[in-house]
Parts: C-alpha cells; structure tokens; sequence
C-alpha cells in the first residue's frame, strides 16, 4: 500500500489521521474519496466559499451532550441542567447556533429518561456518584509522532476515538462507553463499530483537543488500563439500555482485529468517488470529476454562503407541509412510534417485492414470476400485509406483469433498482439525491420510472408532475444531462398500480414546455425551503399523523383546539 494521493481540489497534511467508531459503520452510500478526506482533519479544500452558520444545531445529540456536561462535571441538578438547557436554548457554553425549539423538547425529554438509566445501572443521582463515574477528558488510541516520520502510507500520527458517554469505576478496572441512539435501541450497530469502540475504551488514554485539526494532548493523569470493558447501547425514545459489549482485554482486541481493523483499512486507503450525500461535506467537491454538475436546475434560487445542503423531492414536500417537520424528521432524523398508513405500508411491500424480482429477474420479466401463493398473506422485504390490504396489493403485482419493461425488447437493457441519482447545482450548493424506482436504458437514452400504487385512479384534473413533483425533478435531472443519455431518447415514466386497472403515463424531458413545467414545479417547492431560516410550525390536519407532534406545542395546541371545537359543534 502505497502513499495515499490528495484528491485534486484539496490541501493539507496528511500525516495525522483520526478515526472514528462512527467511521467503522460503512454506510452503503459513503464515498470512500470522501471518507478518506473526513480521517485526515489536516485537510482541507483548495478553495474556500465564505459560508454564514446554520440558523439551527444540526447534530441532534449537541444540546444533550453539552446539558449532561453540565450535569455531571458541575455543580448542578437535573432542574436546574433543565432550566440551563432552556436559557441557553441548547448551547450552555458552546458560541454556535442555538436549537430548534422542538429539538430542546426532545432534549428535554431524552435527558430526564438518561438520568433515570444511570440511577439504575450505576446508582447516580442527577449524574453523580454511583458505581462508576462520568469521565471528562477523551479516551484516545494514539500511535505515533506528528514529528516523527511517515509509514508507507504518509502517515505519521494514528489516533482512534470513540463517540459516546465515558463512565469508569474510581479505581479504573471497569470502563464502560455509552451510545445513544435517536429511536430505541440500534439492534442493527454494525460489529465493526461495537469493536472499534470497545477497543478505544479497553486501549485509550486520557486526552484533551486543542484545535480538531491538531493532535490530541495526551494528559498526565493516566488512569490503569481496564480489566472489563463494556459497551452500552441507550435508546432515547425509551430510556432502555442494553449491552452491546462485555469483555477482557483478549476479547477486545479479537474483535478489533476481526471486525474493526479492515474498515479502518478501507477508510484510510479511499477508493473511487461515489456521488451521494456524502458531497454535502467533501472538500473536494469543486473538483470531483465524478459528481453530475447541473448549474441552473430549476432555476435562479437562494444566496449559496449558507451551508451546502442535499435535497430530495421528499424534503421539498415535507417542508411544505410543515417546515418544523422537516427540520426535525428530515434534518435531524427524529421521530417517535409511528404507525404507518396501511396504504403506505402496502406500497411499500409492492414495492419492495417488485424490487427483489427486478434485481434478479426472469428473461420474461415479472411475467415470468410467480404471484404470492396466498394472496391474503405475504410479505416482500420486511413489509407484512395480511387480509384486504395483502390482497388489494397481489392484484397490483398482477397489474404490474402487464407494465413490467424487463424482457420487453433487445432495446431495453442496463436495469438499475433503487440506484442512487446524484446532481450538483453550483449556483445553489445544493446537492440533488433521487432514487428512482427502476432506472434502465432503451435506444441510447435512460427511462426513469416511478412506480405509485393507490387504490383510486389518476384523477386528470391535477397536473400530473404537480402531483407527483419527484416526475417533474426526473425530467430536469434526465434533461440536464446528469445521467449522460440523451434527453430527445430518454424518458420519465410513471406507472400507477391499482387493484383493478394499471396506467403507464411518459414526460419527454427533451421538450422544452415539459422542462418549463418541471421547472416551475420544484422552483415553487425549492425557493420556500432554500430560503427559510426559522422552520416555523404550519399545522393543519397533517398534524394528527405527525410523527413528531409530541415535541411541538403550536401541533399539539392545535389537536387540542380542533377536538374542542368537535365537542362544542356536537353539544350545539
């Protein structure tokens, strides 16, 4: 392995890397160019945009990290953390950009339900004292010199880290790091980052960061390496904990070398650039030869100096139903139990078993494939459907056979599920993510279909890419050029399920008044979105589905109002 290479568009050291447990994780949709960049915290782009802060937090764990510092490193209790967290609006002793207002809720909530975990595992009242102890200073695996001289990689300076909240028995023998999780408890954390976290407990020593570009200090006040180190998993919607890891110094160091150490690998050596969400940070954006550019989209917009964002059709309808929502689901990824729409729930498993025999499909296509042998009871991809609903969705896979375009012609070839579509607008900073339900090529040109199920027909009295807005950002993307077919061969494609008749509708993105519609479209989607710096509350009846109505008093007052007025209506 040879000396890795800057990417063009970028400058800096890189002899110091920094790893972290999170990195470890490998989501599907990271760029490995961009993973490799975000490992090494010397780097930086070539070319700087000034940039204003964010009107908001935009880590969702930032003000409960920073109010259980102030719990358990000062002289305070759990009312008055509350009362800080409120004054402050999230920031306590941090500069930054205050919380949104539904986040303080959740905070607020979350933070209460943490305290009464740590009273039942470690004893602790208002986070102190207990079994084991808050620790302050960061553990860090250091390896290495930054003055010293590089491996074959260029690296001089290695360091590992590990995300979470440090606990340790007064004499040192036990360790324990806590992750937080948004919803309940992750069942799914990948085992490489369970081990790259437990070896930063079992192996780290005390540090502070003076600058994130510089190398950890490594403190005097060393504590004993751990006998047992263990790894707890907290889910902040219920306040549960659970083990994820409980073991020895041997123990440890099999899982590292098992699961965690090729990741690493992986991470520091890069790879090719793959296009994604991942753009929204790179540093070598200006220059990824990689990344679609499609300046102008949809448009004149907003002033670019704030932060680059991503965007999907789904943010932009989101947002104009509610701004909070969007913030809150879309941002920072909230959410409480939801129950889903027995007809969502149902288009997803249509969906879901249309995909599994697309991916590895029969020469005649879905006609080719066998329907569910108990119409009244099947499942595609985790979405069970039992009763009315399963049947209603068996029709629309019969449906589909009719409509299915694999095996259809010799013309027809490259099929693509769920691949993701990346574009670059420039003029915006804004990233565009689409995820078509099938992509596939026909004559040299691409066919973006969308699949919707529903169990009325299209009603012609809406225009058809103002009800379905992710059509009209498939006819701007497809006509830009991003997918490099030609837009006078290609073609967007809608195709409506329901459980007694099927629509195949087609958008020509090479002509200019369908251009003109689909620009119209998401201009009046995007501007709104783009431009906002409060996400102020916009109830309505959308109120009562809202998954994150619990932290949002202007959504519950107005539940709350609309019941009263259903009372008073009915004694009248």
């Amino acid at each position: 392995m040879g000396t890795w290479i800057r990417p063009p568009g970028t400058k800096g050291s890189i002899g110091l890397v920094r790893v972290s447990s999170v990195i470890a994780r490998e989501a599907p949709h990271d760029c490995p160019v961009h993973v490799a960049i975000r490992v090494r915290p010397q780097m930086q782009a070539s070319t700087r945009r000034s940039r204003t802060t964010p009107a908001f937090i935009d880590f969702v764990f930032a003000p409960l990290m920073n109010a259980l510092d102030h719990l358990e490193f000062g002289p305070s209790t759990l009312n008055n953390t509350i009362a800080e967290l409120r004054r402050t609006e999230g920031r306590f002793e941090d500069t930054g950009p205050p919380a949104h207002p539904g986040l303080l809720s959740w905070t607020e909530e979350v933070l209460d339900r943490y305290v009464a975990a740590r009273r039942e595992r470690h004893g602790a009242i208002d986070g102190s004292g207990g079994d084991l102890v808050p620790v302050s200073a960061d553990w860090v695996a250091c390896f290495g010199d930054i003055n010293g001289r590089p491996d074959e990689r260029g690296i001089r300076r290695f360091e590992r880290t590990a995300w979470g909240r440090r606990y340790a028995s007064p004499d040192g023998r036990v360790r324990e790091l806590w992750l937080p999780s948004i919803g309940s408890v992750r069942e799914d954390r990948p085992d490489a980052e369970i081990a790259a976290a437990a070896s930063v407990v079992a192996h780290g020593i005390e540090c502070s960061l003076p600058k994130w570009w510089t190398p950890y200090d490594e403190l005097d006040n060393r504590s004993p390496i751990p006998e047992t180190v263990r790894i707890i998993g907290f889910g902040s919607l219920n306040g549960r904990t659970e083990p994820l890891f409980d073991g020895g110094q041997d123990t440890v160091r099999d899982a590292y070398r098992t699961h965690a150490a090729p990741t690493f690998a992986r991470a520091v050596a890069g790879g090719s650039p793959a296009p994604g969400a991942s753009c929204v940070k790179c540093k070598a954006i200006v220059q990824c030869s990689a990344l679609p550019r499609t300046p102008g989209l949809w448009g004149a917009g907003r002033d670019a100096s704030g932060p680059r964002r991503s965007l999907s059709v789904w943010d932009l309808r989101v947002h104009a139903e509610c701004p909070t929502r969007y913030h809150l689901t879309r941002q920072l990824k909230l959410r409480a139990d939801h129950v889903e729409s027995s007809a969502a729930h149902r288009g997803r498993a249509v969906d879901g078993w249309l995909n599994e025999r697309h991916r590895e499909p029969s020469p005649d296509g879905c006609r080719g494939e066998a329907l569910p042998a108990d119409p009244a009871d099947w499942s595609a991809e985790g979405h069970q459907l039992t009763g009315q609903d399963a049947l209603d969705g068996a029709a629309m896979l019969a449906r589909h056979q009719v409509l299915c375009p694999v095996g259809r012609g010799e013309s027809f070839t490259d099929f693509q599920v769920q691949r993701q579509v990346t574009a670059y607008d420039e003029n915006l900073d804004v990233v565009v993510i689409a995820t078509p339900d099938l992509l596939y090529t026909d004559g040299g040109g691409w066919v973006w279909r969308e699949t919707k199920t529903s169990k009325s027909p299209l009603w012609d009295r809406d225009p058809l890419m103002r009800t379905y807005p992710q059509l009209a950002m498939a006819t701007l993307i497809l006509a830009a050029g991003a997918l490099n077919g030609a837009p006078r061969r290609s073609r967007v494609e809608l195709e409506l399920l329901t459980p007694d008749r099927c629509n195949l509708e087609t958008l020509d993105p090479s002509q200019p008044k369908v251009v003109d519609e689909a620009r119209t479209i998401i201009a009046s989607l995007a501007a709104p979105l783009l431009g906002d710096s409060t996400f102020a509350p916009r109830p309505g009846r959308h109120c009562h589905s809202c998954e994150v109505r619990r932290w949002c008093d202007v959504g519950r007052n107005h539940l709350n109002r609309s019941k009263d007025d259903t009372t008073t209506a009915g004694v009248r």
